[in-house]
């Protein structure tokens, strides 16, 4: 008989779940899920000195022979900022770093901010899928937080599938695929930055659902700058954006992670117009004043959630 099993721990500096309906032993599939995500951090974090990342950004400007889950990461970091023409660009580190954010955020205690640093040219990023080495360019590091987490994300719920439908969800990134059984999608709900109810509630399926926002990780620098960790990687500074918090739909998680910081960087209208151009994508906006946003395919999804 199916059951729903449900699971959720902490990892990746973020809350992650994971829903799985089966006739199999749903609690003994969930429970792998832990270790498999943390093997994943271990290789990703920029907050774990002796990450694989950290030892690539050690050897910016030389070839690396990089693991298949990091190879993969990086390719999909720069496929990302291919798409966005640049407004997504993995090698922000450094201007993270100069802004202060330069450990896990519960530990950040008012560092002192230095100068922006603008990101590197992510058309920099070198790819041999052949060896599977990864080069960066010299001088630049990476961050792959936000590709990380929605690659994560669609990683479990595609092994996950075959086991029945499911859902998961790693800080905000949620990935679905398949339908409990007699509904249409697992239904999601969409958070009001101001209140934290319920703004929207839609069915997801076969999808990964993005938030991204300057509302969570904030921080006063010693010298009284207020920060947040979106950083734009055209001056190295914390965004100035009328955005708050931006939702995105699309297929492929880490491409619905870019999207969300390219409209957040574009601004509200302008951002969302320009989703509206692009491949099987759709969008909500909060603004900082309030006022919510969205484009004509994401307001669809919410009136199907409506009328089912």
């Amino acid at each position: 008989m199916k059951q729903i099993y449900y699971s959720t721990w902490r990892a990746m500096n973020c809350d992650v779940s994971a829903q799985l309906e089966t006739e199999a032993d749903g609690k003994a599939l969930l429970g792998g899920l832990p270790a498999e995500v943390e093997a994943i951090e271990a290789r990703l974090s920029r907050f774990r000195a002796n990450s694989e990342l950290m030892a690539l950004n050690a050897r910016a400007g030389q070839w690396v022979t990089a693991s298949d889950v990091l190879f993969e990461n990086v390719r999909a970091a720069k496929q990302a900022s291919r798409l966005t023409d640049g407004m997504f660009n993995p090698l922000v580190l450094p201007a993270l770093v100069a802004a202060g954010y330069d450990r896990s955020f519960p530990d950040i205690r008012q560092p002192e901010t230095t100068h922006p640093v603008p990101a590197a040219d992510w058309r920099g990023i070198g790819l041999r899928p052949t060896t599977h080495e990864v080069r960066i360019p010299a001088g630049s590091a990476l961050d792959l937080g936000g590709v990380a987490k929605g690659w994560t994300a669609a990683r479990l719920a595609d092994e996950l599938a075959a086991y029945g439908p499911c859902l998961v969800n790693v800080g905000g990134d949620l990935v679905a695929r398949g339908a409990p059984q007699n509904l249409p999608g697992w239904e999601v709900i969409v958070e009001d930055p101001f209140d934290r109810h319920a703004l929207v509630t839609l069915w997801l399926r076969d999808a990964a659902l993005v938030t991204s926002g300057t509302d969570f990780r904030r921080w006063t620098s010693a010298n009284g700058v207020e920060q947040h960790h979106i950083v734009d990687p055209r001056t190295g500074s914390p965004a100035e954006t009328d955005v708050l918090t931006v939702t995105v739909h699309h297929r492929h998680a880490p491409t619905a992670e870019a999207y969300a910081k390219a409209v957040l960087l574009g601004g509200a209208q302008a951002g969302l117009d320009w989703l509206q151009s692009q491949w099987n994508a759709a969008g909500l906006v909060v603004r900082r004043d309030g006022a919510v946003l969205a484009t004509a395919d994401f307001t669809d999804l919410v009136q199907q959630r409506t009328t089912v």
